[in-house]
This record gives C-alpha cells, structure tokens and sequence, in this order.
C-alpha cells in the first residue's frame, strides 16, 4: 500500500548526466525539486570511458554550457587532459575533448546537488507511475531507508533511466541483471511506460575491461599529450586547476584479430544471445573485425581514469567476450603483453522508448506532464543525455510555472539537430551526434555557442548576471572589432611586402579594408596588427579572434546558410492537416510514401529532415497542402 511521503513541484528520476542536469535545472529556476536515485553516490558518475565532449559532442557541452547548465564546467574543474580534435580540418567540424578525473568528476556533481537550494535526493527505487486522465500525478517508489511504498507528488516528472531498464549484462555466457557493475537494473518501469502507450525498443551498449597501469608497458605505445595551452569548455570564468596528464596509443594488429575470430561463437552478439541493436558508430571489437576485414589494425587509446587510480580505460576494445578471450587477445596487443585485469568488459541489453512519442521539449505524446531525458530516448553517450536532461528539465520547469516552452531549432543549435532527429525520425540503433548531422555547421560551431544560445538561459533565469555580462562584453568586442575591418584600411609596408613574397603571394599596391586583407587564407588578426602597425586586434581573447576570423574568412558559406535557414523557417509555417493522407498524393515515389507514413512529419520542415525525401517530393507535398483540397487530406472523396 503506498502512502503519500511528500509533494514536490517537480520529480526527477535518475542520477546519470541527464538527471543530475534536469534536477540541477529546475532547482535553479525557483522550483521544489527531487532527485530520486537509488544510490546517491553514484550521482554524476562516469560509467562507461573517462572523457567529456569529441566530434559532435563538444558542440553539445558548448551549447548546454551556453543555456546554464553544469557539464562544461564539471569538465573544466575536474580535467587532466584537454584537446582540440580535428584542427587540421576546416572551423565547422573542430570540436573539443577532454579526459576527466573520474573520481573527481562525480565528486563534485555531488557536492554541486548538495549546495543547491530546492533540491532534495530521494533514496529510492520508482516501481511506477501515478497518472490520472492521461497526465502524471507524481511516482511511486520503494523507499531504500526501509522498503516503505510511497506515493510522492509532483506537477511534472523527468525520467533520466540510462541504460537500467530491464537492463541485462552480458559477459561471455554468462549473464545478469543490471545496468552496469554493481549497480541494480530498473524492473517493471518499462512495462508500466507500455502499458501507458509508449512503445518499447531494445538496444545495447558495451564497455571495455579496465587494466591495471602498473601491469602495461606504455613505452611501446605513442605518447598522446593535450594541448598547451589546454583550452577550457565553459563560457564562465572556470579555472583548469589539476594537473595534465597523457594519453597513450596502441594498436591491434593480426594475432589480435585471430584470436577474436577463433572465438566468435563464443561471443553473445554472434551466439544470437544480445538481441539489442549496438550502436554503428562505437562497435564492439568483435564487430570491428568482422565487419571490417580489410583493416589489418585498429588504433586503441589507452586514458587514465583518475589522478589517484591505476585503472586504464583501453578505449576502443568494447567487449562481450568471455573473460579468457579478453585476456588472450588483450595481451596481443603492443605493451600488454602481462597486462593485469582490474575487471572484464561486458555489454548491456537495455529498454528505451520510440522519441517518436515526444514533443520537442521532450514532453511524452501519450502521458502529459511527464519527460523522458537521455539513454531512455535511444541515444548514447554522456552529452547526448547531457544537454537533453537540461532542454527536458528546463520545459518541465517552464511548464510548471505556465511560462513558455524552450525549442531549440537545429538551425539553432546541435541540441535542435538532437531534438529534431529523435523527435522525427526516431532510432534503430543508439543515437551518437557527430558534425556531419547538422547542415548549418559552419554557423553551428563551438566558438560562438554563447553568442547563439546565452540569451535563452538569460530569459529562463539559469544564466547569472555576471555571465550575461560577460557574454555582452564578448560581443560588444566582436562587434567592434568587425567594424574596424571593415572601416580601416591597410597600406602597403616593408614588413607585408617581405610577409607575402615569403608566402608566394601577390603584395598589396595600395590601402584594402582589413575585412578585405582577412580573406586571405595567409593572414590572420595578429598579422594584420604587425604587419600594419595597428593594435586593433590584441586586446581580443584567443577565441574571440577565432570567431572573427572564422565570420570574414566564410562570409559567403554563412550568408548562403542564413538564406538557407530562411527558407528551413518558411517550411516551418507549412503544416500538414490533420488525418493528411500521404497516400492520396500523387507524384510520390512508394520509397518515400513509406517513408513519409512510417515517420508521420508534423509540418513540411520535418518531411525535409527525413533521409530520402527529396526536394521534388517536398514541392509536391506543398502543391497539396496549398491548392490540394482538404478532401485528401481527410482521405474522404
């Protein structure tokens, strides 16, 4: 029998990264907030690789720094190992990476959720949810103080799951409950989302052994260091204060690769034991040598996982090998030849719901009130949950106080590229961000994530003042800075004669605007101030010189995006009516009737997002919607 325990404005299940950002969120807006986790400890904690950010994935922590939340400067202050990733590439796809102290990390997530006023961690298990007329009333928990059922209130509920519902972990043969070591599985909360209309999938993740650095000759492997200066996440003034430490590179090589192949019949992705769909772009290793038999080696980064421990996280060998298959092929590789294993690796089935069944504030279609934030939605990885536990905590809230919601368009944003894609297109396999899925990228980038997103964390109250005000003056710099381009000019000296027969390039005969000068690919900000005998440039920070030069050196890229993205806003407007048969329109190939019937886009921008649809199919789709008669739409003749 359950017994009302306590009312709260808001409830947030889950301690991973997308809970810890929905409860941080709502506490921070003003709003008497739960946290509710089975076991505090393990709020914040790194569970799988010891790292923040990547490809794609930096943007992310940019952007939910950016609106006010927590990860980039958890990632600043707990750091020991920064690096910009893909420098030698243009300025759309560089994106930031660092190697935390796992410890450390989750230590001061922690003491972060202690400090903050209105948010309460409950200690329990949620064996349901009360919902009443089709919106959600509050949780019912099991207690862990002492196995009491209690009913506990909420106006809105987050569930940040991870990978815990019905969570099943594989080692080889052997098997059990559980989302990762040590840590139970969430039973019955998936039947129960069933049971409420939400469609269930299965998918699985995986995790490498851990090894003992002390065991691990590093020598025979390529010392990986960080940058120097090593480049902070956060847009606040964050200090990088632990010390620096490298990473190490190795690589399988043939008798690696026989050994996995010996034994796949012993592996439960090729004994037919995981049914759940991995994700494509992080395989197993079993995967990476069946699937690409033509690589005589994969390159394996081996990250330290904390300043006070000898584990090694060997990334790049996830694993559901039996144990003596992992030891064999493991020490195969350059330097582990007596590698000593601290703990084998294993995957994870796991439930998640379609995100087809969500709003774009992350609010569930069939229950209202109720948002689902993280793995639970189909995505992996630390930021992905990251920025989607703050957007789900931040509606919630918004919804609660009866403000208006937050959307973040993906021409806004990396989150809107996230939001849209799950949202319209659902998930077959584990949703992984990367650059290549956002078509505005070149405008989408890391540098200027404060200067697209800030002003709505101003607006909902999780941007404080003296941030706001450091963001301001950034622009007022920028903006400046601009105008003197445009408005002084260059005239030709000794220093830019010699500058340019040293690069093969043609010498200025007579003043150019500085805008005009920038453009060319041998010439930066701080050239131009020497080689001019200016000091216009120097006082701007090392990013905001980046921005700048990124702004004049693409100025035709970006003026052809902000078209393109007027267009995207256009299309917005254009919705399709309700009951709107695809199947009644003619000049629609049957691959995209398919398409168009199994995604079921709201409006015409979201028709354009799915893969296949083509511009002559879009044209179509408008031709009907406008001059077509409602009698289609309704299928009705």
């Amino acid at each position: 029998m359950f017994h009302v325990e306590q009312s709260y404005e808001v409830i947030v299940v889950g301690g991973g990264h997308a809970g810890c950002e929905a409860a941080l969120a709502c506490a921070r807006m003003g709003l008497n907030t739960a946290l509710v986790t089975l076991d505090p400890s393990k709020s914040g904690e790194m569970s799988c690789n010891p790292s923040i950010g990547g490809v794609g994935k930096g943007q992310l922590v940019k952007e939910l720094d950016a609106l006010g939340g927590e990860m980039g400067k958890n990632a600043d202050y707990t750091g020991i190992q920064f690096k910009r990733l893909n420098t030698r590439k243009g300025s759309a796809v560089q994106s930031s990476r660092c190697q935390s102290d796992k410890k450390q990390y989750a230590l001061r997530m922690q003491s972060v959720i202690a400090a903050t006023p209105k948010l309460t961690v409950v200690e329990a298990e949620v064996k349901g949810l009360n919902v009443e007329g089709g919106r959600i009333q509050g949780v019912k928990l099991r207690l862990k103080k002492d196995g009491t059922l209690a009913s506990v209130e909420g106006k809105a509920v987050v569930i940040t799951t991870g990978t815990f519902m019905k969570a099943i972990m594989h080692c080889g043969p052997t098997t059990s409950e559980g989302g990762r070591i040590g840590e139970a599985a969430s039973v019955g909360l998936s039947d129960h989302l069933a049971e409420l209309g939400f469609t269930i999938h299965r998918l699985k993740t995986g995790t490498p052994p851990r090894l003992k650095a002390g065991s691990i000759d590093f020598s025979k492997m390529e010392i990986q260091g960080g940058d120097q200066p090593p480049r902070r996440f956060s847009f606040a003034d964050t200090k990088i204060s632990l010390p620096q430490v490298p990473c190490y590179l190795t690589y399988t090589n043939a008798k690696t690769h026989d050994v996995i192949r010996e034994n796949l019949s012993r592996s439960p992705l090729y004994s037919g034991q995981i049914k759940g769909i991995g994700p494509r772009y992080c395989p197993s290793i079993e995967d990476k040598v069946v699937k690409f038999p033509d690589k005589d080696r994969h390159p394996l980064f081996f990250e330290p996982e904390a300043l006070d421990s000898d584990l090694i996280y060997p990334n790049g060998i996830s694993t559901s090998l039996p144990p003596d298959v992992q030891e064999a092929f493991v020490r195969t590789l350059p330097g582990c030849e007596n590698a000593v294993f601290a703990r084998h690796g294993y995957a994870v089935e796991y439930d998640c719901i379609d995100p087809r069944q969500l709003k774009k504030t992350f609010e569930s279609i069939p229950v209202a009130g109720l948002f689902l934030a993280g793995q639970i939605n189909g995505t992996s990885g630390y930021e992905e949950a990251a920025i989607q536990g703050l957007l789900a905590g931040i509606n919630a809230a918004l919804q609660v106080k009866a403000e208006p919601p937050l959307v973040i368009g993906r021409e806004e944003g990396y989150a809107g590229v996230l939001i849209d894609d799950l949202t319209t297109l659902g998930v077959n396999e584990p949703y992984r961000m990367f650059t290549s899925r956002a078509e505005y990228r070149l405008s989408l980038r890391e540098d200027n994530a404060d200067l697209r997103l800030r002003k709505h964390g101003v607006r909902i109250g999780l941007v404080n003042a003296e941030d706001q005000k450091r963001t301001e003056l950034k622009l007022a710099r920028l903006e400046g800075a601009m105008k003197s381009l445009h408005t002084q000019k260059g005239r030709p000296t000794p220093e830019s004669d010699a500058y340019f027969a040293g690069h093969g390039t043609q010498p200025i005969t007579f003043p150019q605007p500085f805008h005009h000068l920038l453009k060319r690919p041998e010439l930066d900000l701080l050239d131009i101030d020497r080689l001019f005998h200016v000091e216009l440039f120097g006082t701007l920070t090392d990013e905001e010189r980046e921005t700048l030069e990124i702004e004049v050196k693409y100025e035709g890229y970006i003026a052809m995006q902000k078209e393109e993205i007027a267009r995207l806003h256009k299309m917005r407007d254009v919705a399709f009516p309700v009951n709107f048969s695809f199947d009644l329109v003619k000049g629609l190939s049957i691959e995209i009737r398919e398409k168009l019937n199994r995604n079921r886009p709201r409006t015409l921008e979201e028709a354009a997002r799915i893969s296949g649809v083509t511009p002559a199919a879009l044209t179509t789709l408008v031709h009907q919607i406008r001059s077509g008669g409602s009698r289609a739409h309704t299928g009705t003749s």
